[in-house]
């Protein structure tokens, strides 16, 4: 049985379709992300999920009971909001235990939850004496301190700057895991989320687009939203002129023809994704196949790795080079780009309409 069950969940705000038939399942303590861009509905799910709003439709089952129209205070879920919501007038100490106390828990759980978020010097001090960055923490900690069966938590990085956010990030999952918390945790951020979860689920326009691993997820996309949402992928049209064996030829219209391997393709017109980090890069053609002469157009400096955006006719491509891979360019540089056959991932077509509405946000 699983721990937490959402169920062909429904929901709208007037014409606005929040959610469309939304079910999966979380087991105990499992750290669920939820991802995806803004207005996908992922806020809406929590708030259905904590007992904040009523679904139109479908259930939430915990531990196999129906909690779906269950008051917030009687299911051991608590949630933390985009708006940290804290006491103005308590301390951060006082902000922290306030739940503790009412749950009838050890203060040492408060004491924990504000080192593990780097704030237990500031446990004197008021909100208002806070950051934004810090007032999520306090946030943080008190949803971390809560002894509730469940967590949720949107957005709960989203003030902090990169480092900060990175380090936090993995102090968070270390907290949870020790403690033994479910967490459903939201976030727009791809990174953050392929880093820290168990499994990840990709929400868009109200539905789920795929569920799973984060490594199953970003190397085997369902989609080409899913793509395109977890990497700056380059996408193209194409056309099947050629099959052979466990491999296919395929026309793109101004670059040429292009041997994927792939055995079954969805059509003959089809989307095909490249990620920046499958795709070589030369000043020589070493490559017979799936090679295109181009010219660099800018080289973005980026630490491990340079981001290279080399022109072929109409075609703009990313390419990610590793620090080790590193070769001398500027801009006008003429480069050859090589595609290696197993690299390439293909879509139907009808996916491209998906991939401009992810544009158009």
């Amino acid at each position: 049985m699983p721990y937490l069950e959402v169920d062909n969940v429904f929901k709208s705000y007037g014409p606005i379709k929040a959610l469309r038939g939304v079910t999966f399942n979380v087991n105990k303590g499992e750290y669920l992300c939820i991802l995806g861009p803004t207005g996908a509905g992922k806020t809406t799910l929590l708030k259905i999920i904590a007992g904040l709003l009523k679904p139109d439709k479908g259930k939430v089952y915990l531990e196999g009971e129906d909690i779906t129209n269950l008051p917030p205070e009687e299911r051991g879920i608590v949630y933390m909001p985009q708006g940290y919501a804290l006491f103005p007038h308590l301390t951060v100490w006082e902000n922290v235990a306030y739940g503790v106390l009412t749950r009838g828990l050890p203060l040492k759980r408060a004491e924990k939850a504000l080192k593990a978020v780097g704030l237990f010097h500031r446990r004197n001090s008021y909100p208002h004496e806070l950051s934004g960055g810090q007032q999520q923490r306090v946030a943080l900690a008190r949803a971390l301190a809560s002894g509730s069966k469940i967590l949720l938590l949107d957005e709960p990085l989203s003030a902090l700057d990169l480092l900060l956010n990175i380090q936090l990030r993995y102090e968070l999952r270390k907290y949870a895991k020790n403690l033994g918390l479910t967490v459903i945790h939201v976030t727009h951020n791809a990174e953050e989320a392929m880093s820290i979860a168990d499994r990840l689920l990709v929400l868009n326009k109200g539905k789920i687009e795929q569920i799973g691993k984060p490594e199953d997820v970003y190397l085997h996309p369902k989609s080409a939203f899913v793509a395109s949402f977890l990497s700056d992928v380059v996408m193209f049209r194409a056309i099947l002129i050629k099959r052979m064996n466990d491999s296919c030829i395929f026309k793109i219209n101004n670059l040429g023809n292009m041997l994927i391997k792939c055995s079954n393709p969805p059509d003959k017109r089809v989307l095909i994704a490249i990620r920046p980090e499958d795709i070589k890069m030369d000043l020589t053609k070493k490559h017979p196949l799936n090679t295109f002469k181009g010219i660099v157009e800018n080289v973005e400096f980026e630490g491990i790795k340079t981001r290279v955006t080399v022109r072929i006719n109409e075609h703009t491509f990313f390419i990610d080079l590793m620090f080790v891979e590193r070769v001398p360019l500027r801009r006008g540089s003429q480069v050859f780009v090589h595609i290696p056959p197993d690299k390439p991932l293909i879509f139907p077509l009808h996916d491209e309409m998906k991939l401009k509405e992810l544009i158009s946000r």
